[in-house]
């Protein structure tokens, strides 16, 4: 195995390995049934805590 191969190889499956982790990210952050995880994240810094008035 020569060192251009390595890296040809190297490069080609890595492309492939980060574009396929960047789709299933993005399927995971727009899926649906996630909004309501999404909404809690969101006002959970608004919401009041015990001894605030």
């Amino acid at each position: 195995m020569t060192h251009d191969l390595l890296v040809y190889l190297s490069k080609t499956v890595g492309l492939i390995w980060l574009m396929g982790f960047f789709v299933i990210v993005v399927i995971w952050a727009y899926n649906p049934s996630r909004r309501g995880a999404y909404d809690a994240a969101a006002r959970s810094i608004l919401e009041k805590q015990d001894g605030d008035e």
